[in-house]
């Protein structure tokens, strides 16, 4: 509500509000069913950081890994720098957020939570280090986690993908590659 310059909000706010909001929901409206989420991409990171997790029966999880330059595909990896150590930090002072629908980029997003998903991205293991206790909320989680990782995905690499993924207790993650041409398509991508 009300113009983006100045808009409050970063990725907390997002998960422990927003995401909060719509498990709490869900779980009172339907008390006697289970409740899975489905997360794509920072849906499904920021699942074991939402305060009411223990609600979930389960996660499935799509195109979900490590934004962490080192985990970014060549093409990303060429142009990650120039976003975080440039574009990130001139553009939001000046516009009051990321004008990123401007550039081509991302779309229109907070300065707060820019800021915030730059420091993830600028750390060795994304949110796993960049974000204060993400490492001991993953290594927490009880519910299983269905992963499924697309082979073609332009942005993340299989490996942030797995490190994200190592991070859940043992035996709660199932892992797959999924390859496009296996369902009989050329392409499937990270969206």
């Amino acid at each position: 509500q009300g113009p983006r310059r100045g808009a409050s909000g970063d990725l907390t706010d997002w998960l422990g509000k927003d995401y909060e909001a719509v498990l709490r929901t869900a779980s009172e409206s339907h008390p006697q069913l289970p409740l899975f989420a489905i997360g794509h991409s920072f849906g499904g990171q920021c699942v074991p950081l939402i305060p009411s997790r223990e609600l979930l029966s389960g996660l499935v999880n799509i195109a979900v890994g490590s934004g962490a330059m080192r985990h970014n595909t060549a093409p990303i990896r060429r142009v990650a720098p120039l976003l975080w150590y440039l574009l990130v930090p001139l553009l939001c002072p000046v516009f009051g957020y990321f004008p990123g629908a401007r550039l081509g980029l991302i779309g229109d997003v907070p300065s707060g939570a820019m800021r915030q998903w730059r420091r993830w991205c600028l750390s060795p293991d994304y949110l796993l280090s960049g974000e204060p206790g993400a490492r001991q909320a993953y290594a927490s989680a009880r519910y299983p986690v269905l992963a499924l990782t697309i082979a073609d995905d332009e942005m993340l690499l299989e490996s942030g993908s797995r490190l994200v993924h190592e991070a859940y207790a043992e035996g709660l993650v199932d892992y797959r590659l999924i390859e496009p041409g296996r369902f009989g398509l050329q392409r499937i991508g990270h969206s």
